[in-house]
Protein backbone atom coordinates (compact mmCIF):
# COMPACT_ATOMS: atom_id res chain seq x y z
CA UNK A 1 0.00 0.00 0.00
CA UNK A 2 1.60 3.32 -1.08
CA UNK A 3 2.11 5.96 1.57
CA UNK A 4 0.42 9.36 1.35
CA UNK A 5 3.74 10.90 0.34
CA UNK A 6 4.10 8.38 -2.48
CA UNK A 7 0.55 9.02 -3.66
CA UNK A 8 1.17 12.77 -3.74
CA UNK A 9 4.40 12.20 -5.67
CA UNK A 10 2.47 10.13 -8.22
CA UNK A 11 -0.23 12.83 -8.43
CA UNK A 12 2.33 15.57 -9.09
CA UNK A 13 3.98 13.45 -11.79
CA UNK A 14 0.54 12.89 -13.36
CA UNK A 15 -0.17 16.64 -13.39
CA UNK A 16 3.19 17.32 -15.01
CA UNK A 17 2.49 14.80 -17.78
CA UNK A 18 -1.02 16.13 -18.39
CA UNK A 19 0.21 19.71 -18.61
CA UNK A 20 3.26 19.17 -20.80
CA UNK A 21 3.01 18.43 -24.52
CA UNK A 22 2.63 15.93 -26.05
CA UNK A 23 -0.73 14.85 -24.66
CA UNK A 24 -0.45 11.29 -23.27
CA UNK A 25 -2.04 8.68 -25.54
CA UNK A 26 -3.79 7.12 -22.54
CA UNK A 27 -4.30 9.86 -19.93
CA UNK A 28 -6.85 7.96 -17.83
CA UNK A 29 -4.41 6.31 -15.39
CA UNK A 30 -3.07 9.81 -14.70
CA UNK A 31 -6.52 11.07 -13.73
CA UNK A 32 -6.89 8.05 -11.47
CA UNK A 33 -3.54 8.85 -9.82
CA UNK A 34 -4.93 12.27 -8.93
CA UNK A 35 -8.22 10.82 -7.71
CA UNK A 36 -6.42 8.35 -5.45
CA UNK A 37 -5.21 11.32 -3.41
CA UNK A 38 -8.39 13.38 -3.63
CA UNK A 39 -11.22 14.07 -6.05
CA UNK A 40 -10.38 17.73 -5.48
CA UNK A 41 -6.59 17.62 -5.31
CA UNK A 42 -4.65 20.70 -4.24
CA UNK A 43 -1.23 20.65 -5.87
CA UNK A 44 1.47 22.04 -3.55
CA UNK A 45 3.73 22.48 -6.59
CA UNK A 46 1.30 24.33 -8.90
CA UNK A 47 -0.68 25.98 -6.10
CA UNK A 48 -3.79 24.95 -8.00
CA UNK A 49 -6.67 22.48 -7.71
CA UNK A 50 -7.11 19.48 -10.03
CA UNK A 51 -10.70 18.20 -9.98
CA UNK A 52 -11.40 14.69 -11.32
CA UNK A 53 -14.61 13.84 -9.46
CA UNK A 54 -17.73 13.80 -11.64
CA UNK A 55 -19.99 15.48 -9.08
CA UNK A 56 -17.42 18.15 -8.26
CA UNK A 57 -16.66 18.96 -11.90
CA UNK A 58 -20.39 19.18 -12.63
CA UNK A 59 -20.97 21.59 -9.76
CA UNK A 60 -17.98 23.81 -10.51
CA UNK A 61 -18.82 24.05 -14.23
CA UNK A 62 -22.23 25.48 -13.33
CA UNK A 63 -21.11 27.94 -10.67
CA UNK A 64 -21.80 31.50 -11.84
CA UNK A 65 -18.82 33.26 -10.28
CA UNK A 66 -16.06 31.42 -12.10
CA UNK A 67 -13.57 33.23 -14.33
CA UNK A 68 -11.78 31.90 -17.37
CA UNK A 69 -8.40 30.46 -16.43
CA UNK A 70 -7.03 30.42 -19.97
CA UNK A 71 -7.74 34.13 -20.23
CA UNK A 72 -6.04 34.79 -16.90
CA UNK A 73 -2.95 32.81 -17.95
CA UNK A 74 -2.68 34.66 -21.25
CA UNK A 75 -2.96 38.11 -19.66
CA UNK A 76 -0.18 37.18 -17.22
CA UNK A 77 2.17 37.16 -20.21
CA UNK A 78 3.53 40.72 -20.27
CA UNK A 79 3.87 40.90 -24.06
CA UNK A 80 0.47 39.40 -24.95
CA UNK A 81 -0.67 42.59 -26.71
CA UNK A 82 2.23 42.20 -29.17
CA UNK A 83 0.87 38.87 -30.43
CA UNK A 84 -2.11 38.84 -32.78
CA UNK A 85 -2.90 35.23 -31.90
CA UNK A 86 -3.21 36.05 -28.19
CA UNK A 87 -5.19 39.25 -28.76
CA UNK A 88 -7.74 37.42 -30.92
CA UNK A 89 -7.83 34.49 -28.48
CA UNK A 90 -8.89 36.94 -25.77
CA UNK A 91 -11.84 38.00 -27.95
CA UNK A 92 -12.95 34.39 -28.55
CA UNK A 93 -16.20 33.47 -26.85
CA UNK A 94 -14.52 30.65 -24.92
CA UNK A 95 -12.30 33.11 -22.98
CA UNK A 96 -14.82 35.81 -22.18
CA UNK A 97 -16.52 36.28 -18.82
CA UNK A 98 -19.92 37.87 -18.14
CA UNK A 99 -21.28 40.32 -19.07
CA UNK A 100 -19.37 40.25 -22.40
CA UNK A 101 -19.74 36.48 -22.70
CA UNK A 102 -23.47 36.61 -22.03
CA UNK A 103 -24.12 39.23 -24.70
CA UNK A 104 -22.03 37.59 -27.43
CA UNK A 105 -23.22 34.06 -26.71
CA UNK A 106 -26.83 35.16 -27.09
CA UNK A 107 -26.05 36.29 -30.65
CA UNK A 108 -24.72 32.86 -31.62
CA UNK A 109 -26.90 30.57 -29.52
CA UNK A 110 -29.93 30.82 -31.79
CA UNK A 111 -27.97 29.13 -34.57
CA UNK A 112 -26.99 26.12 -32.47
CA UNK A 113 -30.36 25.25 -30.91
CA UNK A 114 -31.54 21.60 -31.16
CA UNK A 115 -34.33 22.61 -33.55
CA UNK A 116 -31.95 24.56 -35.78
CA UNK A 117 -29.49 21.68 -35.92
CA UNK A 118 -32.33 19.23 -36.60
CA UNK A 119 -33.25 21.25 -39.69
CA UNK A 120 -29.67 20.80 -40.93
CA UNK A 121 -29.81 17.00 -40.83
CA UNK A 122 -30.60 16.58 -44.53
CA UNK A 123 -27.62 18.74 -45.52
CA UNK A 124 -25.37 16.96 -43.02
CA UNK A 125 -26.37 13.56 -44.42
CA UNK A 126 -25.55 14.68 -47.98
CA UNK A 127 -22.16 16.02 -46.91
CA UNK A 128 -21.42 12.80 -45.01
CA UNK A 129 -22.29 10.70 -48.05
CA UNK A 130 -19.98 12.77 -50.23
CA UNK A 131 -16.99 12.21 -47.96
CA UNK A 132 -17.74 8.52 -47.49
CA UNK A 133 -17.86 8.18 -51.28
CA UNK A 134 -14.38 9.70 -51.48
CA UNK A 135 -13.20 7.39 -48.70
CA UNK A 136 -14.57 4.34 -50.51
CA UNK A 137 -12.98 5.37 -53.79
CA UNK A 138 -9.59 5.93 -52.17
CA UNK A 139 -9.86 2.61 -50.28
CA UNK A 140 -10.72 0.52 -53.34
CA UNK A 141 -8.30 -2.33 -53.98
CA UNK A 142 -7.23 -2.45 -50.35
CA UNK A 143 -5.23 0.78 -50.39
CA UNK A 144 -4.71 2.30 -46.91
CA UNK A 145 -6.66 5.52 -46.29
CA UNK A 146 -6.29 8.18 -43.62
CA UNK A 147 -9.64 8.63 -41.88
CA UNK A 148 -8.61 12.00 -40.42
CA UNK A 149 -7.53 13.47 -43.75
CA UNK A 150 -10.45 12.15 -45.77
CA UNK A 151 -13.38 12.30 -43.32
CA UNK A 152 -12.79 13.36 -39.71
CA UNK A 153 -11.32 16.74 -40.67
CA UNK A 154 -13.07 17.82 -43.90
CA UNK A 155 -16.57 16.57 -43.05
CA UNK A 156 -17.25 18.80 -39.99
CA UNK A 157 -15.37 21.65 -41.68
CA UNK A 158 -17.75 21.41 -44.66
CA UNK A 159 -20.75 21.46 -42.33
CA UNK A 160 -19.65 24.56 -40.39
CA UNK A 161 -18.66 26.30 -43.65
CA UNK A 162 -22.21 25.85 -44.93
CA UNK A 163 -23.67 27.11 -41.66
CA UNK A 164 -21.42 30.19 -41.40
CA UNK A 165 -21.21 30.99 -45.09
CA UNK A 166 -17.50 30.30 -45.54
CA UNK A 167 -16.75 29.33 -49.18
CA UNK A 168 -16.35 25.56 -49.31
CA UNK A 169 -13.13 25.79 -51.32
CA UNK A 170 -11.53 27.74 -48.46
CA UNK A 171 -12.68 25.42 -45.69
CA UNK A 172 -9.56 23.30 -45.33
CA UNK A 173 -7.27 26.33 -45.65
CA UNK A 174 -9.16 27.95 -42.77
CA UNK A 175 -8.89 24.63 -40.90
CA UNK A 176 -5.09 24.52 -41.20
CA UNK A 177 -4.75 28.14 -40.10
CA UNK A 178 -7.13 27.60 -37.19
CA UNK A 179 -5.15 24.55 -36.04
CA UNK A 180 -1.98 26.64 -35.87
CA UNK A 181 -3.83 29.38 -33.98
CA UNK A 182 -5.38 27.07 -31.39
CA UNK A 183 -1.94 25.84 -30.27
CA UNK A 184 -1.81 28.91 -28.01
CA UNK A 185 -5.27 28.36 -26.54
CA UNK A 186 -3.99 26.34 -23.59
CA UNK A 187 -2.92 29.48 -21.75
CA UNK A 188 0.80 28.69 -21.70
CA UNK A 189 1.62 25.12 -22.79
CA UNK A 190 3.21 26.14 -26.08
CA UNK A 191 6.66 26.99 -27.41
CA UNK A 192 7.81 30.34 -28.76
CA UNK A 193 8.04 28.71 -32.18
CA UNK A 194 4.39 27.65 -31.93
CA UNK A 195 3.46 31.19 -30.83
CA UNK A 196 5.21 32.68 -33.88
CA UNK A 197 3.40 30.22 -36.16
CA UNK A 198 0.11 31.04 -34.44
CA UNK A 199 0.67 34.78 -34.99
CA UNK A 200 1.34 34.23 -38.67
CA UNK A 201 -1.70 31.96 -39.06
CA UNK A 202 -3.95 34.39 -37.19
CA UNK A 203 -2.89 37.26 -39.43
CA UNK A 204 -3.73 35.23 -42.52
CA UNK A 205 -7.02 33.98 -41.05
CA UNK A 206 -8.00 37.55 -40.19
CA UNK A 207 -7.38 38.59 -43.78
CA UNK A 208 -9.64 35.87 -45.16
CA UNK A 209 -12.47 36.70 -42.74
CA UNK A 210 -12.14 40.45 -43.40
CA UNK A 211 -12.60 39.69 -47.09
CA UNK A 212 -15.66 37.61 -46.22
CA UNK A 213 -17.12 40.45 -44.12
CA UNK A 214 -16.64 42.94 -46.97
CA UNK A 215 -18.40 40.59 -49.34
CA UNK A 216 -21.36 40.13 -46.97
CA UNK A 217 -21.69 43.88 -46.44
CA UNK A 218 -21.95 44.29 -50.18
CA UNK A 219 -24.14 41.23 -50.79
CA UNK A 220 -25.83 39.77 -47.68
CA UNK A 221 -26.86 36.12 -47.83
CA UNK A 222 -28.83 33.65 -45.70
CA UNK A 223 -25.90 32.64 -43.50
CA UNK A 224 -24.57 33.35 -40.02
CA UNK A 225 -21.76 35.65 -41.18
CA UNK A 226 -24.28 37.91 -42.90
CA UNK A 227 -26.34 37.99 -39.71
CA UNK A 228 -23.33 38.95 -37.59
CA UNK A 229 -22.26 41.64 -40.06
CA UNK A 230 -25.76 43.08 -39.78
CA UNK A 231 -25.29 43.25 -36.00
CA UNK A 232 -22.17 45.37 -36.55
CA UNK A 233 -24.00 47.65 -38.94
CA UNK A 234 -26.74 48.09 -36.32
CA UNK A 235 -24.15 49.01 -33.68
CA UNK A 236 -24.77 45.95 -31.51
CA UNK A 237 -21.40 44.30 -32.23
CA UNK A 238 -17.91 45.75 -32.63
CA UNK A 239 -15.63 44.88 -35.54
CA UNK A 240 -13.20 43.09 -33.23
CA UNK A 241 -15.97 41.08 -31.60
CA UNK A 242 -17.24 40.18 -35.07
CA UNK A 243 -13.80 38.77 -35.85
CA UNK A 244 -13.45 37.00 -32.50
CA UNK A 245 -16.91 35.45 -32.64
CA UNK A 246 -16.76 34.39 -36.30
CA UNK A 247 -13.35 32.72 -36.05
CA UNK A 248 -14.31 31.03 -32.80
CA UNK A 249 -17.56 29.67 -34.23
CA UNK A 250 -15.63 28.21 -37.15
CA UNK A 251 -13.31 26.37 -34.74
CA UNK A 252 -16.18 25.33 -32.47
CA UNK A 253 -17.80 23.74 -35.52
CA UNK A 254 -15.06 21.20 -36.15
CA UNK A 255 -12.64 20.79 -33.23
CA UNK A 256 -14.73 18.50 -31.05
CA UNK A 257 -16.21 16.54 -33.96
CA UNK A 258 -12.88 15.88 -35.68
CA UNK A 259 -11.49 14.36 -32.49
CA UNK A 260 -14.72 12.53 -31.74
CA UNK A 261 -14.90 10.78 -35.12
CA UNK A 262 -11.33 9.54 -35.06
CA UNK A 263 -11.30 8.40 -31.42
CA UNK A 264 -14.71 6.74 -31.84
CA UNK A 265 -13.59 4.62 -34.77
CA UNK A 266 -10.40 3.64 -32.96
CA UNK A 267 -12.37 2.80 -29.79
CA UNK A 268 -14.88 0.68 -31.72
CA UNK A 269 -12.04 -1.26 -33.33
CA UNK A 270 -10.64 -1.88 -29.85
CA UNK A 271 -14.10 -3.11 -28.75
CA UNK A 272 -15.30 -5.33 -31.59
CA UNK A 273 -18.24 -6.76 -29.66
CA UNK A 274 -19.67 -3.25 -29.23
CA UNK A 275 -19.03 -2.50 -32.90
CA UNK A 276 -20.99 -5.62 -33.84
CA UNK A 277 -23.72 -4.68 -31.37
CA UNK A 278 -24.19 -1.25 -33.01
CA UNK A 279 -24.28 -2.71 -36.51
CA UNK A 280 -27.00 -5.11 -35.44
CA UNK A 281 -28.97 -2.51 -33.42
CA UNK A 282 -29.08 0.86 -35.23
CA UNK A 283 -31.61 2.13 -32.70
CA UNK A 284 -28.84 2.57 -30.12
CA UNK A 285 -27.14 5.32 -32.15
CA UNK A 286 -28.01 8.17 -29.77
CA UNK A 287 -26.73 6.39 -26.65
CA UNK A 288 -23.74 5.00 -28.58
CA UNK A 289 -22.55 8.49 -29.47
CA UNK A 290 -22.98 9.71 -25.89
CA UNK A 291 -20.97 6.76 -24.59
CA UNK A 292 -18.20 7.35 -27.12
CA UNK A 293 -18.00 10.98 -25.98
CA UNK A 294 -17.81 9.86 -22.36
CA UNK A 295 -15.29 7.10 -22.96
CA UNK A 296 -12.92 9.14 -25.15
CA UNK A 297 -13.70 12.75 -24.22
CA UNK A 298 -12.42 14.81 -27.19
CA UNK A 299 -11.46 17.93 -25.19
CA UNK A 300 -10.09 16.76 -21.89
CA UNK A 301 -10.76 19.72 -19.65
CA UNK A 302 -10.80 23.44 -19.00
CA UNK A 303 -9.27 25.90 -16.57
CA UNK A 304 -11.21 28.21 -14.29
CA UNK A 305 -10.36 30.87 -11.73
CA UNK A 306 -12.45 31.04 -8.56
CA UNK A 307 -14.30 34.36 -8.62
CA UNK A 308 -15.10 34.05 -4.92
CA UNK A 309 -14.29 31.68 -2.02
CA UNK A 310 -15.74 28.22 -2.74
CA UNK A 311 -16.49 25.09 -0.77
CA UNK A 312 -16.45 21.93 -2.86
CA UNK A 313 -15.71 18.30 -2.13
CA UNK A 314 -14.83 19.09 1.48
CA UNK A 315 -12.34 21.79 0.45
CA UNK A 316 -12.38 25.52 1.03
CA UNK A 317 -10.99 27.05 -2.15
CA UNK A 318 -9.82 30.68 -1.85
CA UNK A 319 -10.82 33.39 -4.29
CA UNK A 320 -8.59 33.63 -7.40
CA UNK A 321 -7.46 30.00 -7.06
CA UNK A 322 -6.64 28.21 -10.31
CA UNK A 323 -8.90 25.18 -10.86
CA UNK A 324 -8.41 22.47 -13.49
CA UNK A 325 -11.78 20.94 -14.39
CA UNK A 326 -10.66 17.57 -15.77
CA UNK A 327 -13.78 16.54 -17.65
CA UNK A 328 -12.12 13.49 -19.21
CA UNK A 329 -11.19 12.27 -15.75
CA UNK A 330 -14.68 12.99 -14.43
CA UNK A 331 -16.13 10.94 -17.28
CA UNK A 332 -14.21 7.91 -15.98
CA UNK A 333 -15.13 8.49 -12.31
CA UNK A 334 -16.18 5.07 -10.92
CA UNK A 335 -18.44 6.78 -8.38
CA UNK A 336 -20.64 7.89 -11.30
CA UNK A 337 -19.92 5.31 -14.00
CA UNK A 338 -19.52 1.71 -12.78
CA UNK A 339 -16.63 -0.06 -14.53
CA UNK A 340 -15.81 3.28 -16.20
CA UNK A 341 -13.08 2.00 -18.54
CA UNK A 342 -15.52 -0.42 -20.21
CA UNK A 343 -17.26 0.74 -23.39
CA UNK A 344 -21.00 0.12 -23.18
CA UNK A 345 -22.95 1.66 -26.04
CA UNK A 346 -26.22 1.39 -24.10
CA UNK A 347 -24.84 2.77 -20.84
CA UNK A 348 -27.37 4.70 -18.79
CA UNK A 349 -25.48 5.94 -15.75
CA UNK A 350 -26.20 9.63 -16.17
CA UNK A 351 -25.04 12.39 -18.48
CA UNK A 352 -21.33 12.81 -19.21
CA UNK A 353 -19.57 16.17 -18.85
CA UNK A 354 -17.76 15.95 -22.18
CA UNK A 355 -19.27 19.25 -23.31
CA UNK A 356 -18.63 21.06 -20.03
CA UNK A 357 -21.48 22.81 -18.28
CA UNK A 358 -22.99 26.09 -17.19
CA UNK A 359 -22.41 29.33 -19.08
CA UNK A 360 -19.55 27.81 -21.07
CA UNK A 361 -21.38 24.63 -22.09
CA UNK A 362 -20.06 23.77 -25.56
CA UNK A 363 -21.94 25.92 -28.06
CA UNK A 364 -21.46 23.32 -30.79
CA UNK A 365 -22.58 20.33 -28.71
CA UNK A 366 -25.82 19.75 -30.62
CA UNK A 367 -24.01 20.04 -33.94
CA UNK A 368 -21.26 17.63 -32.87
CA UNK A 369 -23.86 15.10 -31.72
CA UNK A 370 -25.78 15.32 -34.98
CA UNK A 371 -22.64 14.98 -37.11
CA UNK A 372 -21.47 11.94 -35.14
CA UNK A 373 -24.93 10.33 -35.23
CA UNK A 374 -24.88 10.66 -39.01
CA UNK A 375 -21.31 9.75 -39.96
CA UNK A 376 -20.42 6.95 -37.53
CA UNK A 377 -23.27 4.48 -38.28
CA UNK A 378 -22.96 5.28 -41.99
CA UNK A 379 -19.25 4.49 -41.84
CA UNK A 380 -19.43 1.24 -39.87
CA UNK A 381 -22.30 -0.08 -41.99
CA UNK A 382 -20.82 0.90 -45.33
CA UNK A 383 -17.61 -1.07 -44.81
CA UNK A 384 -17.86 -4.71 -43.76
CA UNK A 385 -14.29 -4.77 -42.50
CA UNK A 386 -12.30 -1.93 -40.93
CA UNK A 387 -8.70 -2.54 -39.90
CA UNK A 388 -5.95 -0.24 -38.66
CA UNK A 389 -2.97 -0.16 -40.99
CA UNK A 390 0.42 0.77 -39.56
CA UNK A 391 0.81 3.13 -36.62
CA UNK A 392 -1.84 5.76 -35.89
CA UNK A 393 -0.53 9.21 -34.95
CA UNK A 394 -2.20 10.79 -31.94
CA UNK A 395 -2.55 14.55 -31.59
CA UNK A 396 0.11 16.16 -29.46
CA UNK A 397 -1.68 19.36 -28.39
CA UNK A 398 -2.33 19.46 -24.65
CA UNK A 399 -5.97 18.88 -23.74
CA UNK A 400 -7.05 17.47 -27.12
CA UNK A 401 -7.72 13.74 -27.43
CA UNK A 402 -7.78 12.55 -31.02
CA UNK A 403 -5.66 11.63 -34.01
CA UNK A 404 -3.63 13.53 -36.56
CA UNK A 405 -3.58 10.42 -38.72
CA UNK A 406 -5.59 7.19 -38.48
CA UNK A 407 -4.67 4.86 -41.38
CA UNK A 408 -7.27 2.22 -42.19
CA UNK A 409 -7.87 -0.59 -44.67
CA UNK A 410 -11.56 -0.88 -45.54
CA UNK A 411 -13.51 -3.76 -47.07
CA UNK A 412 -16.87 -3.50 -48.82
Amino acid sequence: MPSQEELIEEAEAALAKLGTPPMPVDPYPLYEALRRVDRVYRSPVLQAYAVTGYEEVSQLAKMPNMKNGGRAATIRREDWEEHDSLRLFLRALVTLDPPEHTALRSLASSVFTPSAIKRLRGSIEKIAEQYLDVLAEQASGGAPVDLVKLVASPYPVAVICELLGVPSEKGMLFYELANDWTRVWGGGAYTEEELARADEATKELRGHFEELFRDRRAQPREDLISGLVAEVEAGRLSDEDLMGLSTFLFIAGFETTTNLISTSVWTLLENRDELKRWRENPDITASAVEELIRHGTPISGTVRLAGEPLHIGGHDIPENSLIFLMTAGANRDPAQFPDPDRLDLTRNDGAHVGFGGGAHYCLGANLARMEAQVILPALINRFSTIEIEGTPQWRTATGLHGFDHLPLVLGK
